[in-house]
């Protein structure tokens, strides 16, 4: 009954992504069609980097978890096709065990984060070509395996419905992050104890110990909604309405474009970085917030889908014709302004921008994102092609004025 429940399982997955899953697969073709060997050497940049003696515990401890960040976030945004949908609510009722539950969600999983996969490929690929039997090929190969254990078990972690737990990943990733700043054999030695944990974690649901250790105390938590409620009651209700709608409802997406942001920003602050601030820190801040804006103008549609939903109730309203215009904007740029201004903060401490021009760069993405808000809702079918073109063209117009 297992082999047939996981048939149907992913029958199900590929019936509701086959567009995605077209898409993807062509884009990783395209990939390796057009940079050929070298796409080995820059996608596992990302592994093989843990293993530089350059950087420091806090760092790596970053590293892996930006790993499994992404990986959690690749669940989040195919839950439900990943789950199994309404099938799975049917097949519950079958007499199978939590165990061939787990198996059947670990063997999903494994077909549709085969993109993911690439890096990892790639690094054990170099790490075969280049290393022989050594202490250095021995603790990337452990890495590996730790890496790619603890990915999947996050990402059970999310289907099973237990993301509490993953408080508990945190300990084991601290413990490999100061291994990797040790000399072999111990290094190996206490990797191999990590990628032991990271397999069993596979087979067992992560334990959700220290939760309450770890939890804010209760004064504190009644303080954080006090001041909350009181920040929300003081903002219009429509503006109110338009922030429920995207952080209550939409989560997952939310996590998704945070996470899409987080990284747009920690490589424009990495290359301003490496240019030691001269004068192409402007034009990259630029590009970023281009890109900022178009990760978050995505969520006009969001809004503009609940809205639809509430159109037989407040089309009997006395409302303006665009009443949900200011809401929705203001909504969407509290979600890419704090990286915008992040970008700005460095520019006028590191790079030494006037204050006139810190303000024009702040000022030209909020009315790239209200511009970005035509392309998203007029259509569906071109909004990427068409939000890409005014973003290219508004960043390159702000560019050579600014």
């Amino acid at each position: 009954m297992i082999y047939q429940i996981l048939a149907l399982r992913l029958r199900w997955y590929g019936e509701a992504t086959a567009q995605l899953l077209l898409r993807r697969w062509q884009a990783v073709l395209l990939l390796v069609g057009v940079l050929g060997g070298s796409l080995l050497v820059e996608s596992s940049h990302w592994v093989l980097v843990l293993l530089n003696d350059q950087h420091g515990m806090v760092w790596r401890l970053g590293v892996i978890g930006l790993w499994q960040g992404c990986w959690f976030l690749w669940v989040l945004m195919q839950f439900d096709q990943l789950r199994g949908g309404r099938f799975r609510d049917f097949a519950q009722s079958l007499p199978l065990s939590p165990q061939h539950w787990r198996t059947i969600d670990l063997l999903v999983l494994l077909v549709s984060d085969t993109p993911l996969f690439l890096p990892f490929v790639a690094a054990a690929f170099i790490l075969g070509s280049h290393q022989e039997l050594s202490w250095d090929a021995l603790t990337g190969g452990l890495l590996i395996v730790f890496l790619l254990s603890t990915q999947l078990a996050c990402q059970l972690a999310v289907l099973g419905g237990s993301t509490r737990a993953l408080i508990s990943m945190v300990f084991v990733d601290g413990w490999v992050a100061y291994a990797l700043s040790l000399d072999d054999p111990m290094r190996s030695g206490m990797l191999a104890m990590a990628a032991i944990a990271g397999l069993w974690a596979l087979v067992s649901p992560l334990p959700a110990l220290l939760l309450r250790a770890v939890a804010l105390p209760r004064p504190v938590q009644e303080i954080w909604l006090l001041l909350t409620r009181h920040l929300f009651s003081r903002l219009p209700p429509l503006t109110r309405l338009s922030l429920g709608i995207l952080y209550r409802q939409h989560r997952s997406s939310m996590l998704g474009k945070l996470f899409n942001c987080l990284l747009i920003l920690v490589t424009a602050e990495g290359l301003m970085s490496i240019w030691r601030y001269d004068g192409r820190s402007l034009p990259m801040a630029l590009i970023a917030a281009g890109l900022v804006a178009l990760s978050a103008s995505g969520l006009f549609r969001h809004l503009k889908m609940a809205h639809d939903d509430a159109l037989p109730f407040t089309a009997a309203l006395p409302m303006p014709r665009r009443w949900a215009l200011l809401g929705d904007t203001l909504a969407v740029l509290s979600f890419g302004l704090p990286f915008v201004l992040a970008m700005a903060c460095t520019l006028w401490d590191h790079a030494g921008l006037s204050a006139l021009r810190i303000v024009g760069f702040v000022a030209s993405f909020a009315l790239l994102v209200l511009l970005l808000h035509l392309p998203q809702l007029l259509s569906n079918r071109n909004a990427v092609m068409n939000s890409s073109l005014i973003a290219t063209l508004w960043t390159f117009g702000v560019a050579s004025i600014l």
